[in-house]
């Protein structure tokens, strides 16, 4: 790090005022030059010099200020000049009041010069926000479900000689049952002749035995 910069840095420690408390002395030192001037000879000057310490206070970008002009290090800078200007006054004899007035003003100027060379000009840091945190962004990816069937397929049957064998032994029952559908009229055709047949028969035997036996009577 170079020299110019470890100096600034020192600078900057031993600024420890706040801003705002540079502003409030700037409106104060008017109130107080006001009232003073009342009690000393050609007060004039004393009304001036606070009153331009309340215009830098009311045009510096800082929490007294109304129209944010002039940033921290500038309005600070402007102080420092005007304090000097303030205590060197007394040496024009149109701006020298008398001697209570002088002592007055070499007061205020040197107070404004010191508390202007302590003043912090950086600007406040944001504070945190309660409960923040990291934020962390998730994006939902839609996943297509895939059915899932709680039975397993059911394996193949094995070809085995019984299998077969009870396969035939049903074609061939059916055929059977088919056929006997198909020729069932003509069978029973044929039982009811026999049966006919076999009535008549046994009408003719009866006849024939009764016949031959006598009348008992």
């Amino acid at each position: 790090m170079s020299r110019t910069g470890t100096a600034a840095e020192r600078r900057r420690s031993r600024r420890i005022i706040p801003f705002w408390i540079l502003q409030a002395a700037g409106l104060l030192a008017l109130v107080a030059l006001a009232d003073l001037s009342l009690h000393v000879g050609h007060g004039g000057t004393l009304v001036g010099a606070g009153a331009v310490y309340a215009l830098l206070a009311v045009t510096a970008d800082g929490p007294l200020g109304l129209l944010h002009l002039c940033n921290r290090r500038l309005h600070v800078l402007l102080v420092v000049v005007v304090s000097v200007v303030v205590a060197l006054s007394p040496l024009v004899p149109v701006l020298r009041p008398d001697i209570e007035g002088i002592i007055i003003l070499e007061v205020i100027a040197v107070g404004m010069l010191r508390l202007a060379t302590l003043t912090n000009t950086a600007p406040p840091r944001p504070r945190p926000v309660e409960g923040g945190g990291p934020v962390i962004e998730v994006t939902a990816t839609p996943v297509t479900a895939t059915p899932v069937t709680d039975a397993p397929a059911p394996a193949p049957e094995p070809v085995t000689t019984t299998g077969a064998a009870a396969r035939w032994a049903g074609r061939t029952a059916a055929a059977a049952s088919a056929a006997a559908s198909q020729h069932r009229p003509a069978a029973e055709e044929q039982v009811l002749r026999a049966i006919r047949n076999a009535g008549r028969l046994t009408g003719k035997a009866t006849t024939g035995r009764h016949r031959q036996d006598p009348d008992p009577t």
